[in-house]
């Protein structure tokens, strides 16, 4: 305890020494940084630490995160909408029906010959009548206004009602793909999630009907209440109130809102520890440790690893 007390201080240290000597702003960009990496590193810990699996995947998660603020928050665009969201939502769904009929197909048909070609032409003419489908409606959103638009827009929600939807994205994609991979372990496990994550980065990247890709996304409105630096800059008592510290009025502002943003993600940050403490504490933690530490013995007990493992994962 007095090692991780000392280590913590000294980073207290640097952080000090960071806005003193260089520039408070920065010091309190990278604390928030480093207080939402937190918040990703408990996630992980519940995978790994509580369960044992080893996944590096978190930043897929992170990215559908973000990808929920933009469809919940941003601004509608009902013109790229119109062009061609409801082909877009036919493809989509046509994509889904073809992945079931597959599924069925497999299941249905005793294995041999027949039932590789049947799979095959189903999935390979689905795929090309898919993009068919999917392909002029994605182009034609995509060609609206590509400068400040070129996607789908968003709800145009309060911000801090996408989170717990970035929340519901991760876990079901969680849901999904330990389904399929956590049969695996170990490196295995590892390199699989890791493999998925790019995945989900790399259509996240080139899909600009989604999210507009890598270009910005301009106008996403602030949690509650995080007000814009220029609002501040405009009251006469946060004017008179920068000036009594001595603060050049640009400074001050986004000095103030950087400390806004840190109250928040501390408070979610406490939540989750407060939390997950408390779950590892409770007779379903001493369960996951159980598991961790002898799977052989957990499910000779009547446990459902697997079942347990997946929770886990969608929890983390």
């Amino acid at each position: 305890m007095k090692r991780n007390l000392s280590l913590f201080a000294a980073v207290g240290v640097l952080f000090l020494l960071t806005g003193m000597f260089q520039s408070w702003n920065l010091a309190l960009q990278i604390l928030n940084i480093g207080v939402i990496s937190a918040i990703m590193a408990l996630g992980v810990n519940m995978q790994w630490g509580y369960a044992g699996l080893f996944s590096t995947g978190i930043m897929g998660s992170v990215a559908l995160g973000g990808l929920a603020v933009v469809i919940v928050s941003s601004k509608p665009v009902p013109e790229a909408w119109a062009a061609g969201g409801p082909r877009l939502l036919l493809g989509l769904g046509f994509g889904i029906a073809v992945l079931f009929a597959a599924i069925f197909a497999h299941r249905k048909m005793k294995p041999g010959r027949a039932r590789g070609w049947t799979l095959a032409a189903i999935l390979i003419g689905g795929f090309f009548a898919y993009r068919a489908i999917f392909d002029p409606a994605a182009d034609a959103i995509e060609a609206f206004n590509p400068a400040t638009a070129g996607n789908i827009g968003g709800l145009g929600l309060p911000s801090l009602l996408a989170w717990p939807v970035g929340g519901l994205f991760a876990g079901l994609a969680a849901w999904a793909i330990g389904k399929a991979v956590l049969g695996l372990r170990s490196d295995y496990l590892a390199i699989a999630t890791l493999g998925i994550a790019e995945i989900v980065l790399a259509v996240m990247k080139n899909e600009d009907w989604l999210a507009r890709g890598v270009k910005n996304i301009i106008d996403l409105p602030r949690p509650w209440p995080v007000p814009y630096e220029v609002d501040l800059q405009k009251s006469a008592e946060f004017l008179k109130l920068s000036n009594d510290w001595g603060l050049d009025a640009t400074q001050a502002s986004t000095i103030f809102v950087k400390l806004l943003y840190l109250l928040i993600f501390t408070v979610v940050l406490l939540a989750v520890i407060f939390l997950s403490e408390r779950a590892l504490n409770s007779p379903w933690g001493r369960m996951m440790r159980a598991i961790r530490d002898n799977e052989v013995a957990a499910s000779a007990m009547g446990k459902d690893v697997t079942a347990r493992h997946l929770q886990i994962f969608v929890i983390g």
